[in-house]
Order: C-alpha cells, then sequence, then structure tokens
C-alpha cells in the first residue's frame, strides 16, 4: 500500500460519513416534523380550541405504505359559534360509523384544525407514539454511529 493511499481512503471515508450523515438528518426531520406540527396544533388547541359534537356524513380509509396502518377520513358536521361548518376530521385511529356523534375540539380561527377531543387532551393516538417516530429513533442512533466514525477519521488524520 502506497503511503498517498491511506489520506486518500481517510478523505474518501470522511465524505462518505459526511454525505450519509447528511442524509439521515434530512430523514430524521422528514420523520419528525409532522409529529411536531401535530403537537403544535395540539398545542393551539387547548389554548384556544372549542369543543362541540360532530355528526359523522361518512368515513373512508387509505392503505398507508406500511400495511398494517390506514388513513382514516371522516367528513363530520358541527358548528362553531352559530355557524355550521363540514369538515374533515383528523386524527382518528378507525372509521366511525355514519350519523354518528363524536366529540370534538376545533380552532374557531380555523375550522381545518378540528380533532377528536380525547386525541386532543393525551396527544397519544395521532401524536409521537406513530412508526415515524421509530423510525426516526433508528436514523438517530444511525446518525450517531456515523458521526463517531467521522471523528475518528478526523483523530487519525490529525494524528498521523
Amino acid at each position: 500500500m502506497s503511503t498517498t493511499s491511506g489520506p486518500r481512503l481517510a478523505r474518501s471515508r470522511l465524505v462518505l460519513s459526511c454525505v450519509l450523515g447528511l442524509v439521515l438528518a434530512g430523514f430524521i426531520v422528514a420523520m419528525v416534523l409532522p409529529t411536531i406540527d401535530r403537537q403544535h396544533q395540539y398545542a393551539t388547541l387547548r389554548s384556544r380550541g372549542v369543543t362541540t359534537t360532530a355528526r359523522i356524513g361518512y368515513c373512508a380509509t387509505a392503505q398507508n405504505s406500511a400495511l398494517d396502518s390506514a388513513t382514516v377520513t371522516c367528513a363530520g358536521t358541527f358548528t362553531v359559534h352559530g355557524a355550521p361548518v363540514t369538515q374533515d376530521i383528523l386524527g382518528l385511529a378507525a372509521p366511525v360509523q355514519a350519523g354518528a356523534t363524536l366529540t370534538v375540539m376545533v380552532d374557531p380561527r380555523d375550522t381545518r384544525d378540528v380533532y377528536p377531543l380525547a386525541d386532543v387532551r393525551t396527544g397519544y393516538q395521532s401524536g409521537w407514539l406513530k412508526d415515524d417516530s421509530y423510525y426516526a429513533l433508528l436514523a438517530l442512533g444511525l446518525f450517531i454511529l456515523t458521526a463517531a466514525n467521522a471523528v475518528i477519521v478526523i483523530r487519525r488524520r490529525h494524528q498521523a
């Protein structure tokens, strides 16, 4: 092995570690950002939301890429400050029977933000505990290993 291949190999390894670290950081942000946004919506609802009863018109489900999870969309009609509103109720774990009533919390400034009351209070059903959060934790572990690899390469370069 020649003496020039060692620094070149270390440089390649450092570049690869940096690129992989950036990809993992982007992946972590992409996985966690929707959950942070959901928690922000919950905080807004807790501070200024109003509780009302929604009558479910219909529900539809769509299969996600993970075969064990589905997105549930249920349109509900409710009143906010005396005005009737029909909007999709977000954060439902399962379809609700058409014609059933459901207690929801809605943001009077933006009636598109409407979630089941129990979900807003607990923040669990569609909050932090999601598959995306677990993928982000796995990516964080890989990111830490990648950063450690980069630190090792840099230390070896400075020692040489």
